[in-house]
């Protein structure tokens, strides 16, 4: 220590206190201190946002065999057969009211992605989440996580394109949409014989043979049967409600008189320019009481395709045999198209004719008497007999 005036710096006394840090020392401090604070959660906000980037843009995995339930016991989606199932990992079906997180836990069980925290993120932020739409949905090998999301809220699922040909039977119909829709025939023939349901869809019966409306189709695959059903049927009652009416109510029929009449002709006319001529005859029939006498309703009510008639299959004791029977059927015996159902409620106009024979080539001859029928069979049969081969004898 120096005295005052000698001119000496103060220095610092041993064994003393040191002198306290400047105020920007302390500043420093918690500057780094609060940088600290708001970089830390700064990075790790990246990480997320980054580690959440690469699970959208990870593609999907390779599908495996399914290890739990498909669906419930009584759901009809678990009895579809082995290839359009779950269980080989290539589809996945998501159920009518299924959540986001049961969709996601389906597709990690499948192998489609690994992780599921980042499409339920990804669906939160988009508000997807409550948007999944029911359906099949096929792996796509190479798709990004992001895109499976877009499929799943956007309901690009697994449809198929089908034709419904003028003249099939329900049961053909039925069997052939079972394949191509990838839904159980089970629940399509319950649905069909449904009479109570049938009615809410204004189908006057009996079953939905001749309703389902001939047309083609855009259906989504493994859809519930009468959500399915209720697509196919709906168009005739459009026609029905747009085209017919006025003009059957003029002839005192009602659609199932309209419908039936038409699937008659639908069966028998092979020529397309016959059809209101056809029309004519029966309702002719009709109108005097007469049998219709109608070979293909032989054949519905014997459960046999189109084809040849026997003598024998005539005396068959069903409401559908209109050589038995007076009057038309108690329902359609195949689905009828536009054409048939306009032809049904516009008969060729002037028309006397009460009979018709085929000639074989898918027209027919048409008679107002017995007697003309009778001999223009005769002319017929004899002009087949003589195109026959003749058989030689060595």
């Amino acid at each position: 220590m120096t005295f005052p005036g000698s001119g000496a710096a103060i220095g610092p006394v041993p064994g003393g206190t040191p002198p306290s840090d400047p105020p920007r020392s302390a500043a420093r401090r918690w500057l780094i201190s609060v940088a600290g604070m708001l970089v830390v959660p700064a990075l790790a906000a990246a990480a997320i946002l980054l580690a959440w980037r690469l699970e959208l843009d990870r593609p999907v995995g390779s599908p495996r065999p399914a290890t739990v339930a498909v669906s419930s016991p009584g759901d009809l989606g678990a009895r579809l057969v082995p290839c359009l199932n779950e269980e080989s990992g290539l589809f996945l079906r998501v159920p009518r009211g299924a959540s986001l997180r049961a969709v996601t836990t389906r597709l990690q069980s499948l192998g489609w992605i690994e992780r599921s925290w980042g499409m339920r993120l990804e669906a939160r932020r988009r508000g997807l989440d409550r948007r999944v739409v029911p359906g099949w949905y096929r792996h796509r090998p190479g798709e990004r996580v992001r895109d499976l999301l877009a499929r799943l809220t956007s309901g690009e699922f697994e449809q198929v394109w089908f034709t419904i040909p003028e003249g099939w039977r329900c049961s053909r119909t039925l069997s052939v949409l079972s394949d191509s829709a990838w839904i159980p025939i089970e629940g399509l023939a319950e649905a069909a014989r449904d009479e109570r349901w049938l009615a809410d869809q204004s189908v006057p019966g009996p079953g939905i043979e001749g309703y389902i409306f001939p047309d083609t189709y855009r259906l989504p695959r493994g859809e519930e049967p009468r959500v399915l059903l209720r697509q196919l049927i709906q168009p005739g009652l459009a026609f029905w409600e747009d085209s017919l009416r006025t003009a059957a109510e003029r002839l005192g029929l009602d659609r199932r008189a309209v419908w039936t009449l038409a699937s008659i002709v639908e069966a028998e006319a092979a020529s397309p320019a016959e059809r209101r001529r056809i029309s004519a005859v029966f309702l002719n029939r009709l109108r005097r009481g007469m049998r219709l006498q109608s070979d293909p309703t032989v054949l519905y009510a014997l459960g046999r395709p189109p084809g040849r008639v026997l003598y024998v299959d005539l005396e068959v004791d069903s409401p559908y045999n209109t050589y038995r029977r007076v009057g038309l059927p108690p329902g359609p015996i195949c689905s009828p198209g536009r054409a048939s159902l306009r032809a049904a409620v516009d008969p060729e106009p002037d028309c006397a004719a009460l009979f018709f024979v085929a000639c074989g080539d898918g027209t027919h001859v048409f008679s107002r008497t017995l007697a003309e029928h009778d001999r223009a069979r005769g002319v017929l049969r004899a002009r087949i007999a003589n195109t026959r081969p003749r058989r030689t004898h060595p």
